[in-house]
């Protein structure tokens, strides 16, 4: 008998995020993880060219690569280590999350937390460019050490280039930025970069410039005796 085919409607829709744990803003926590919840089972393996969920994932200040546990409608994020004491934690999971069917989310979500009392109101701001291709540059990956301790903060620039780290400590950073062409989160020799210093009260603004630098040191081209005897 002919009748319409079962499993209803085709399913264009991407995964859409319903919830986060804990909310954005907490002061005081530190949690087991922070849980971000969908509408539907999402899969194991991200869109967009991610190879895994620990890339859509940035955990700032970053002690490495998170650990992201998959759990059919949600994902679980902790940090490789443990939660540090008296800091403020930026979560961010980037554009890549997708369902059974392969439809995308083409935005993300940045949860904000902090294991003390209270949540700085400062921010670093500005924008990166591809200085040899004159164009702004996209998802580049952002770092600020703090000074002398090296504690990073991470962050990554949006279509246009610009980012913000937001809620960091007052105080004297190394920014560098870097276009990371092969999604490793890590400078490597060839991939073009650029960095400042950057002394933090409340905002500061940078543009920062990457460009592939020159790392061979000087060489002897010719040799000339210049001496008529």
């Amino acid at each position: 008998s002919q009748g319409a085919p079962p499993g209803g409607p085709p399913d264009s829709l991407a995964p859409n995020l319903i919830g986060v744990v804990p909310e954005s803003g907490a002061v005081n926590v530190t949690p087991d993880r922070v849980e971000f919840r969908f509408d539907e089972v999402v899969s194991e393996r991200p869109g967009g060219g991610a190879p895994s969920l620990e890339q859509l994932v940035l955990i700032s200040p970053s002690d490495g690569l998170p650990r992201v546990d998959w759990r059919r409608r949600s994902i679980a994020v902790r940090a490789r280590r443990d939660w540090r004491e008296n800091a403020v934690y930026t979560v961010t999971l980037l554009p890549g999350i997708a369902d059974l069917r392969g439809n995308v989310m083409r935005s993300g979500k940045t949860v904000i937390f902090s294991t003390v009392a209270t949540i700085p109101d400062t921010r670093i701001a500005g924008i990166v460019y591809d200085w040899v291709n004159g164009i702004a540059a996209r998802n580049a990956s952002i770092e600020a050490l703090a000074l002398p301790e090296s504690l990073a903060y991470v962050a990554r620039t949006d279509s246009v280039g610009a980012f913000v780290l937001a809620h960091l400590p007052p105080g004297r950073y190394a920014l560098r930025a870097w276009l990371d062409a092969n999604n490793n989160r890590g400078l490597d020799p060839r991939e073009a970069y650029d960095s400042a210093g950057v002394e933090l009260r409340d905002t500061a603004s940078v543009t920062l410039l990457a460009f592939v630098h020159d790392t061979l040191p000087p060489r002897i081209n010719t040799v000339e005796v210049a001496d008529s005897m």
